[in-house]
């Protein structure tokens, strides 16, 4: 029999603002890094004087229409996609606000994947109002259904039959799910009538925990892919946004002091909303070496990795300035960071980078021999995917500002 417990940890260590200093300026590459970046993917061969390689083949699988609001979600082994469907998506919501517009204009559009053929093929089109989630696994992905008395399911939809499964299905306001590596599943929820987020969590064997809005809301939970350890954002009544890493592999795990970072003061929802939106939680996929969280800062403008276990407690390492997603290497201690104007392979060990090619490009990491990397291009006709897969990487440093 399902069985819920509610704790209140409202009152974890959010008594300390830690400013962040510095981080409302832009840092700008030195000339002597800016004249040590250098093409690896295709036509240029890779700088021999150097002694840290990433060299990688890409190729283009086709492209495929852009909707909605939210970047596409991928399956586990790169084999499926799925995107959003319709208008752009107003941020109240997205965020889940009372009195939000309900997006009956919006679906959500499930493509296949054949990086052997080099060719995509649309198999399933979901009518709206349906939300694009940001987690997904070897199953099938997440998505939200607002409903007409205000309320919100969360669905999890198969890859190969588009059908909808319906997980939290209830007259509350259920937002922002997150797939566990065991099944579980995390999100946030509030009453129709109510402000604030409190917190829910489903274990493997269906008892939930409830952790309650107590001085503050949580908003974005995310599942580890390595283990049963939760992060999740807590928005403060007075504007603290920090970072909060649990182990909730059991009720009194969860009730333990957590580990959290704070990002900024004088925080909003949607900086919580833009913390998370560029990473999703892919279960059944790549693991990391190491237990880290990927986030990008509001504040800092740029991507972060957080590990929240170290014993050292250091605080997170900045990405690539101006970065605005990354994706874990998995051959490698690396990652793949994308910016505006590059996507680059990055050693945050010692901040170096080679740059893998020209233009924004949001990468995702996958199980595939054929493509271990999906990257998505912005072009004027949605997102042109393309299937990179790594040759040789060798790294020692070079580095980057």
């Amino acid at each position: 029999m399902k069985s819920r417990t509610c704790l209140i940890l409202g009152g974890i260590v959010f008594t300390t603002a830690l400013m962040l200093t510095g981080c409302n300026s832009k840092p700008k590459l030195s000339t002597k890094t800016a004249q040590a970046l250098y093409e690896i993917a295709k036509a240029n061969q890779p700088d021999q004087t150097k002694d840290e390689e990433f060299a990688a083949l890409d190729w283009s699988l086709g492209t495929v229409p852009k909707g909605g609001t939210r970047l596409p979600l991928t399956s586990p082994d790169g084999k499926w996609m799925a995107i959003e469907d319709g208008p752009s998506i107003s941020g109240p919501t997205l965020l889940a606000l009372p009195d939000a517009p309900i997006p009956n204009a919006n679906g959500v559009v499930i493509w296949e994947v054949d990086a052997r053929a080099s060719k995509l093929n649309q198999t399933h089109r979901l009518p709206g109002p349906l939300l694009l989630g940001n987690s997904s696994d070897s199953e099938g992905f997440l998505v939200e259904s607002p409903r007409l008395n205000g309320s919100r399911w969360i669905g999890k939809v198969a890859w190969d039959t588009g059908r909808i499964q319906w997980l939290v299905q209830d007259d509350n306001v259920n937002a922002f799910g997150s797939i566990g590596p065991q099944g579980e599943l995390a999100w946030s929820t509030r009453t129709i009538t109510g402000s604030q987020f409190s917190l829910a969590i489903r274990m493997p064997d269906g008892d939930e925990i409830g952790i309650a809005a107590n001085g503050g809301e949580w908003l974005m939970p995310e599942w580890s892919t390595r283990s049963s350890r939760l992060s999740v954002l807590f928005l403060a009544d007075d504007g603290l946004l920090a970072m909060v890493s649990m182990d909730a592999r059991t009720p009194e795990l969860l009730q333990s002091t957590p580990r959290q970072y704070t990002l900024m003061t004088d925080a909003r929802r949607y900086d919580a909303l833009v913390t998370r939106s560029t990473h999703p939680v892919i279960q059944n996929g790549t693991q990391p070496s190491f237990e880290e969280v990927i986030f990008y800062h509001p504040k800092a403008r740029s991507m972060f990795v957080w590990l929240p276990t170290n014993i050292q407690k250091d605080p997170p390492v900045g990405l690539s300035p101006d970065s605005v997603a990354a994706a874990n290497d998995p051959n490698s201690d690396g990652y793949l960071v994308s910016t505006a104007s590059d996507l680059r392979w990055q050693d945050p060990n010692y901040q170096s980078f080679v740059r893998v090619r020209y233009g924004a490009a949001i990468p995702r990491a996958t199980t595939s021999n054929v493509a271990p990397f999906l990257l998505f291009v912005p072009s004027p006709n949605g997102f042109e995917v393309r299937a990179l897969i790594p040759n040789s990487i060798n790294t020692n440093t070079d580095t980057a500002s």
